[in-house]
């Protein structure tokens, strides 16, 4: 497995494990400032994973060609 990818992985675990408590599940603890700030954090740490897990694809791929 390539280091960008598990990299990667670890991002969206730490998307799914911290932020998206505050973000997602528990909005009632939570006031709108640090909520706002626990989505942002939740989808940049999803939208990075997913550029390094694609980012560390094999170039041998045909891509549907």
């Amino acid at each position: 497995m390539n280091t960008k990818k598990i990299i990667g992985l670890l991002c969206w675990l730490l998307a799914f494990a911290i932020p998206a408590r505050f973000a997602l599940l528990e909005t009632e603890e939570v006031g709108n400032i640090p909520g706002l700030i626990a989505f942002v954090g939740f989808v940049f740490l999803i939208f990075i994973g997913y550029w390094l897990v694609d980012s560390s694809s094999d170039n041998k791929e045909s891509h549907g060609h």
